[in-house]
């Protein structure tokens, strides 16, 4: 390695960036060759010789660092090709299969002296040039375009770099630390332990982190006029630490402190972009649903006023429609077969105004946005027209506005309650009807409910707990008392007006 810390004399800026030009070229060869050589053996060549095929490669490419490096400097590459390769197998944020970790290790695989005068110029920042390179070159052979996992690559990036650049400094520092003439034996203990303890925290980051980063990555799927500025983003810091690292050489101000932080300072800078590009992402994705969510308004507002108009269309189909029946009534009277005028009076008549009705009810319903609400609201008025209790539905609500507010199910529940009472005392009374009016504004819901009194009732009045029915009976009012107490938002009023009981829900 080219000592530029020493004495002198020292080489000039142009021979170590002739120097460097060589040996950056003579990397991208290598590049190019195993690039080509992995994509024609995965598409060419039969299942069967695959396998064969790509074992070739990392075999050629040992041998090749072993026989042009000393005993040390192949040892160190031949872990950093593996160490990084196993993390981006643990993590697997990329769908990469085993053509692409071969070629990740080939690309990984160089002698440590290959780039003595990029190092001479820019220190350990060529490690991430590096890195940045195989990564996405791997990237775009393996799913031939990046589009909708650029995070990914920028994520993995960043990591690779901070851990590949640790374990550099771990393997050069402590076997200078501890001189003991082994220098061999203890650089391969220092890979051991460093090589342990980064596969464990990489090991952490996936089992901590491996689906929050699969949802960011998503996000820029969804993104992807933002995710593709990151490998933008991510090569001008590198070219600018580049460019200071040269005019630092350029100027022989370098010195060891300084070619020590510099790499420490691109790294921050990358995983700066990170909190940034979660918030971007962020902001994105909430700007969406705001935005879905005003269209969703939109598209309800419209909806409610066609069924508005469909309803209003429908009612005076139900006038028509009664009127023709009545018309029809009268030309049966005047028929002279008085097994049709009994038929069409007392069965045809009566269904044809209990189904007009029952449209009208269920039309009605489909105002409210609540689909469990309708449900039991059309259970509970079959139930009353089963019992003979007739049910008026008034139903005058935003749709927009429209909430439940409490728990659906405590809703129904209370709801259930007051119109069984309703429901019963209704159908001991002939000609009985239930008034049912559901109402609502920007802050609050009222559902109303009406029905007559019998003159026993009216005498006694209504009473929490208290029944005519008999034992095992009376205790609804108190249940919805105690559902009530859960809900400080929820009030029921309830009064006697003449015969009338009125039981009110105020909903804020």
């Amino acid at each position: 390695m080219i000592d530029f810390y020493g004495p002198g004399p020292y080489l000039s800026i142009g021979l170590l960036l002739s120097g460097s030009i060589q040996e950056i070229v003579q990397y991208m060869s290598s590049v190019l060759f195993f690039s080509a050589y992995i994509w024609a053996a995965t598409r060419f060549l039969p299942s069967s010789l695959k396998r064969i095929a790509l074992f070739i490669p990392p075999v050629f490419q040992i041998c090749y660092v072993y026989s042009v490096s000393i005993k040390r400097e192949f040892i160190f590459s031949l872990s950093f090709a593996i160490l990084i390769t196993l993390q981006l197998r643990i993590l697997q944020l990329l769908p990469f299969h085993a053509e692409d970790y071969v070629l990740m290790f080939c690309l990984l695989l160089f002698p440590n002296r290959l780039f003595n005068n990029t190092s001479a110029i820019v220190g350990n920042i060529w490690i991430f040039i590096i890195l940045f390179l195989s990564l996405y070159t791997a990237a775009k052979i393996s799913m031939k375009h990046i589009k909708g996992n650029h995070f990914s690559c920028y994520f993995l990036f960043i990591v690779l770099s901070f851990f590949s650049y640790a374990f550099q400094l771990a393997c050069i520092s402590v076997p200078l630390v501890f001189k003991s003439g082994r220098e061999v034996s203890l650089l391969m203990i220092t890979i051991i332990l460093a090589m342990l303890i980064i596969t464990i925290i990489t090991f952490f980051i996936r089992y901590k982190f491996y689906d929050q980063l699969l949802r960011l990555n998503h996000l820029g799927r969804k993104y992807q006029q933002i995710e593709k500025y990151f490998p933008s983003f991510s090569a001008i810091i590198l070219l600018l630490f580049i460019l200071i690292s040269v005019l630092f050489t350029a100027l022989q101000l370098r010195n060891f402190l300084i070619m020590l932080l510099l790499p420490c300072l691109c790294l921050a800078i990358l995983c700066a972009q990170l909190p940034f590009v979660v918030l971007l992402f962020k902001t994105s994705f909430y700007k969406d649903a705001a935005t879905y969510q005003q269209w969703e308004k939109e598209e309800i507002a419209s909806y409610y006023q066609k069924l508005s108009s469909s309803l209003s269309d429908m009612r005076g189909m139900r006038h028509d429609i009664k009127n023709i029946f009545f018309t029809m009534g009268n030309f049966v009277n005047e028929s002279s077969n008085q097994d049709m005028k009994d038929y069409f009076w007392e069965k045809i008549y009566p269904y044809s105004q209990k189904t007009i009705i029952q449209s009208e009810l269920l039309s009605k319903l489909y105002q409210i946005p609540s689909e469990p609400l309708r449900a039991f609201l059309n259970l509970k008025i079959s139930q009353s027209m089963e019992l003979g209790a007739s049910v008026n539905l008034d139903v005058c609500i935003l749709p927009e506005n429209f909430r439940t507010v409490i728990d659906i199910i405590d809703l129904t529940r209370i709801l259930g309650i007051l119109l069984d009472n309703a429901i019963e005392e209704t159908a001991r009374i002939p000609n009985g009807i239930i008034e049912i009016g559901i109402r609502n504004n920007e802050t609050a819901c009222s559902y109303i409910i009406k029905n007559p009194l019998t003159s026993q009732i009216q005498l006694t009045g209504i009473h929490a707990g208290q029944t005519t029915k008999g034992k095992g009976h009376g205790s609804g009012l108190l249940i919805v008392q105690q559902l009530l107490e859960q809900y400080p938002n929820a009030v029921l009023n309830t009064s006697i007006h003449h015969s009338t009981y009125i039981q009110c829900l105020n909903i804020s």
